[in-house]
């Protein structure tokens, strides 16, 4: 395709959310119009979330990029931190949307897992897992520590800037499940490189909130806070909690393949809004419940694993543009500018950090020199097991948590935009790009 031919179908994708996004501004500079807006500003914000994402996804597409760039640009472009078209309050809507796709992520996953792939690869998994978590928890714990001084919120006591390190070490270690997950999901990638991936994925994120909690303890008792241990039975709680609570709606689908069988992308909708309201009420994980259940069906039932994955498939897209429109409303430019060099430094950090742990663990796990190579490329992406984490530091040490939040609010407006990418094109490299379910 040339230059003028790409420039043209480009600008055929871009104009159509122009004339959206000036119609959502009309609105806001018109006294009637701020007054219906602000009378129906959930709707009006799901509307634009929706056709706005949708578009911007196939801008995206049509540059060679992932549709998910494309919906995160537009929620940073339409969101509270930069044109501000939708405030915080109008965004209130979205968090059913988010949870709704959180679970469907999930459950896709799950769907995809083979337990004769982990039985075969586990040794693998957890060995390249643990190599590159430590490495980075290290590596970004001691670039904090040695550079404490060009941190402002990080005091001269050694004691309580080693404290600081650790959590920072702790935080940054967590990759973004969802956007990794739905990357392979919209590529209909398959082969070692995306299994791989998938699987350090899951099993990473069941780690980063061990050793989270396993840091915020620490931490806690080094600076005198009270005791953990509460902390700890909590954690069997959720973990375990979610994990039967993944087998119960897993039984549920299962049965619902097998007897009814129709209706399916409904009937996803409706469980993955079920999934997310029990998680909430019962403090569980929505990403463990939804994982346990796709596994459950696909591994462990009698129903046929394919009829779920294809209903996903007919509702992801919509749900998909949601999510990841809404997510992108919250990256802060703000922070980002007035941040950057310390982004800079932990994001360069934490980039070396998880090349040369995923490069010595594929290497002691003698993995394919595909995996080998691109294997670090799905780890940049950071969102909202992040953004839970930083709030949880923000709470507990109010004397520098905030300062911490807002680090890492501005790391994930860079991890969040260019991970996508970077996976993207690992997957095209290593050739598994249209070889999953569907796939061409």
């Amino acid at each position: 395709m040339t230059a003028a031919a790409l420039a043209q179908r480009l600008v055929h994708r871009v104009l159509p959310l122009a004339l959206v996004i000036a119609l959502v501004a009309t609105l806001h500079a018109t006294a009637s119009g701020l007054a219906d807006a602000r009378s129906q500003s959930p709707t009006l914000a799901l509307g634009l979330l929706l056709v706005g994402g949708f578009i911007g996804g196939k801008a995206s597409a049509a540059l060679g990029l992932p549709r998910i760039t494309g919906y995160l640009l537009t929620g940073v472009i339409v969101g509270p931190h930069l044109a501000g078209l939708l405030t915080s309050d109008m965004l209130s809507a979205a968090k059913a949307v988010e949870g709704v796709a959180v679970a469907l992520i999930a459950l896709t996953a799950g769907g995809e897992l083979r337990v004769a792939w982990i039985r075969q690869h586990a040794g693998r998994l957890a060995l390249i897992t643990a190599t590159e978590l430590l490495t980075v928890a290290t590596v970004v714990t001691a670039a904090v520590f040695v550079g404490r001084a060009a941190f402002p919120f990080i005091p001269a006591d050694l004691a309580t800037a080693a404290v600081i390190a650790m959590v920072i070490g702790a935080i940054a270690v967590a990759n973004s499940p969802t956007v990794t997950i739905a990357v392979i999901a919209e590529t209909r990638s398959d082969g070692p490189l995306a299994r791989t991936v998938l699987g350090v994925t899951i099993l990473k994120d069941v780690t980063v909130i061990i050793l989270f909690a396993v840091a915020l303890v620490v931490a806690k008792d080094a600076l005198g806070q009270g005791d953990g241990a509460s902390l700890g039975a909590t954690l069997l709680r959720e973990i375990g909690g979610s994990a039967a609570a993944g087998v119960a709606f897993g039984i549920g689908v299962e049965l619902f393949l097998r007897f009814v069988g129709r209706d399916v992308p409904v009937f996803v909708l409706a469980v993955c809004l079920a999934m997310w309201q029990v998680s909430t009420a019962l403090h569980l994980e929505t990403l463990l419940v939804a994982l346990t259940a796709g596994f459950w069906v696909e591994n462990l039932g009698r129903a046929r694993g394919e009829a779920l994955i294809k209903g996903i498939e007919r509702v992801s897209l919509p749900v998909y543009a949601l999510f990841f429109a809404a997510a992108g409303t919250k990256v802060d430019l703000g922070a980002l500018e007035a941040l950057w060099p310390l982004v800079l430094l932990l994001s360069g950090a934490r980039g070396v950090a998880i090349w040369a742990g995923t490069r010595l663990g594929t290497r002691l796990a003698r993995a394919e020199p595909v995996v080998r190579r691109y294997l670090w490329l799905g780890f940049i992406s950071q969102a909202g097991v992040t953004l839970a984490l930083a709030g949880i530091v923000a709470r507990t040490f109010p004397d520098w948590g905030s300062q911490v939040q807002a680090l890492m609010v501005a790391m994930i407006a860079i991890h969040e935009l260019l991970g996508p990418i970077g996976f993207q094109w690992a997957l095209a490299r290593a050739g598994e790009i249209g070889r999953g379910a569907g796939g061409h």
